[in-house]
C-alpha cells in the first residue's frame, strides 16, 4: 500500500527555519517522518498525517500554491508537541495533471488514513479542496458535519461553480455528499449578499457573525466546531494587520491569536475526523508574516488533537452528568448534559422518531432555565434535511 500511496505525492524539499536556539528534539521536525524516506509504513505508529496541496487554479490567489512548502519550513521549527509520542508522517505535495485528478487522489488519500485512524492535515491550495475532504467524510459518516471558518460565505451563482468563492453552494447541491449540517464562523455582513443568506437558510445551514463573536466573546464558537467532523479554515479570516497574505483588502476579521483559538477548539475535539487551512498567498505576503501565522494556527491545531478529553461521542452521554429543564412557556422538557471535568455542554434535540446529541454552551443551558429556548436547540430541531 505504501507504493501506492507514495504515487500520489511529491516528495517536500522544505528547509527547516528554526524558531528558537535548542537540541533538535526540543522542535516539531524531531516528531516528524517523510514519507519517501519509508520502505514500510506502520500506520499504527503515526497520529497525524500533513498533507501539501501545491494548487491554485480555483483560487483568486494563485500564490495559495506556494504555501504548503513555506508552512512546513515554520511549522517543523516550531516546539515539539507535548506528548511525544505522537508521530506525524508528512506525505508530501499531492500531485495531478487536472482538478479531477487531485480532488480523487485526496478523496482516496484521506478515506484511507481515516481508516487507519491517523488524523488527516490538508494545508495549502484554494479552499475548493475541501469539496474532496468532504466527499471522503461522507464514504463513512453519511451525516457528518462542516464548520467553514471564514470572513464570506463562499455559494455564488451558479451552484456547479468549483472555484473557492463557490464551493459550498456546490457541496450543498450535491445530494449525494451534502453535509447534513455546514456552518460558517465568522462571516462579515457586508461581506456576503442577501442571496447567499437566503440560500443558507433554505438548506438548513446557519452562519455565526463576527459581531456576535466579538458581542459574547470567542468561545461562544466552541460548540459550532465541538460539532464538526470537518473543519476548513480560509486564512483571510483574519484582518490583514495581522495575516498580511491577502489579495484583497481585509481590515476587519480575526486577530492572530483568536485564530490560534479557533484552531485548537477544533483540534481538541473528539469528533472531529479532518481538518484543512488554505487561501494564504505566499506570493504578497509581508516579511513572512502571514506564513508564520498560518503555522502556528496549525500548530495549535496539532497541540489540541495531542489533547483531547475523550469526550463524546469516544465517552457515551450518559456517563455525564443529566439536567432536565422544563420550559413552562411552552411545555417542552429539555434534557441537557455536562462533563464536570471540562465544563462542557451538550442538549438532546428531537430528530423524528429518534434524537441527537448537539454541543451547546453553559448558556444555553442557563437560558433554558430561564424559560428561554436556546438558539442552537431551536436550530436543530426545526432543520430541513433535503
Amino acid at each position: 500500500m505504501i507504493e501506492e500511496i507514495k504515487h500520489y505525492f511529491e516528495r517536500s524539499s522544505s528547509k527547516v527555519q528554526f524558531s528558537f536556539v535548542g537540541d533538535e528534539s526540543e522542535f516539531l521536525i524531531s516528531q516528524v517522518t517523510c514519507l519517501h524516506d519509508l520502505d514500510h509504513v506502520q500506520f499504527d505508529d503515526y497520529s497525524i498525517a500533513f498533507i501539501g496541496v501545491p494548487d491554485g487554479r480555483y483560487s483568486l490567489s494563485k500564490g495559495v500554491a506556494s504555501y504548503p512548502e513555506v508552512c512546513r519550513s515554520f511549522l517543523w521549527g516550531l516546539r515539539a508537541l507535548d506528548k511525544k509520542d505522537k508521530r506525524i508522517l508528512d506525505l508530501g505535495n499531492i500531485l495531478g495533471k487536472t482538478l479531477d485528478d487531485r480532488y480523487k487522489a485526496l478523496e482516496d488519500v484521506l478515506l484511507f488514513l481515516l481508516k487507519e485512524k491517523v488524523f488527516p492535515v490538508v494545508v495549502g491550495g484554494g479552499q475548493d479542496y475541501t469539496i474532496p475532504m468532504a466527499w471522503a467524510i461522507k464514504n463513512i459518516n453519511t451525516t457528518f458535519r462542516l464548520s467553514v471558518v471564514d470572513a464570506k460565505i463562499d455559494w455564488a451563482m451558479p451552484e456547479v461553480d468549483f472555484s473557492s468563492s463557490s464551493y459550498l453552494g456546490l457541496l450543498a447541491f450535491d445530494k449525494n455528499r451534502r453535509p447534513y449540517d455546514l456552518s460558517v464562523i465568522g462571516v462579515q455582513k457586508y461581506l456576503f449578499s442577501q442571496y447567499q443568506q437566503d440560500q443558507m437558510k433554505k438548506a438548513s445551514f446557519d452562519f455565526l457573525r463576527l459581531g456576535e463573536i466579538r458581542k459574547k466573546g470567542i468561545q461562544i464558537s466552541e460548540p459550532w466546531l465541538r460539532d464538526a467532523d470537518i473543519v476548513s479554515f480560509d486564512f483571510t479570516c483574519v484582518k490583514q494587520a495581522d495575516q498580511p497574505a491577502h489579495l484583497t483588502p481585509m481590515p476587519n476579521g480575526f486577530s492572530g491569536d483568536e485564530l490560534c483559538q479557533l484552531s485548537w477548539y477544533a483540534g481538541v475535539s473528539d469528533k472531529l475526523k479532518a481538518i484543512g487551512f488554505f487561501e494564504l498567498d505566499f506570493e504578497i505576503d509581508n516579511n513572512s508574516q502571514g506564513s508564520m501565522l498560518g503555522a502556528q494556527a496549525i500548530w495549535y491545531a496539532l497541540e489540541g488533537v495531542c489533547n483531547r478529553h475523550s469526550d463524546f461521542p469516544v465517552k457515551n452521554i450518559d456517563d455525564y452528568s443529566q439536567y432536565i429543564v422544563h420550559l413552562n412557556d411552552y411545555e417542552i422538557d429539555m434534557r441537557f448534559y455536562n462533563n464536570p471535568v471540562n465544563d462542557r455542554w451538550w442538549v438532546e434535540v428531537p430528530a423524528g422518531e429518534g434524537k441527537q446529541i448537539v454541543a451547546c454552551s453553559k448558556k444555553d443551558f442557563e437560558d433554558a432555565s430561564k424559560n428561554e429556548i436556546p438558539e442552537r436547540w431551536f436550530r436543530f430541531v426545526n432543520k430541513k434535511v433535503l
